[in-house]
């Protein structure tokens, strides 16, 4: 009967365990998760910004014609 309990106990602690790891790995993710977004953000923000600058030489070179 012992064992049986021993079984159970482990059985419901092993949430908590996975729980904790998932955590411990999750902080890191979260964090790279934002760097992601931020390093997105400001890689179409230079896309952008280039389209933009080509658009520009383009309508002035047009205009020269």
């Amino acid at each position: 009967m012992q064992y049986f309990n021993n079984l159970v106990a482990s059985i419901n602690d092993i949430p908590n365990k996975l729980m904790s790891v998932v955590s411990v790995i999750h902080a890191p993710i979260q964090h790279l998760t934002n760097t992601l977004i931020v390093t997105n953000i400001l890689l179409g923000l230079l896309v952008l910004t280039s389209i933009a600058n080509v658009y520009m030489l383009w309508r002035n070179g047009k205009k020269r014609h």
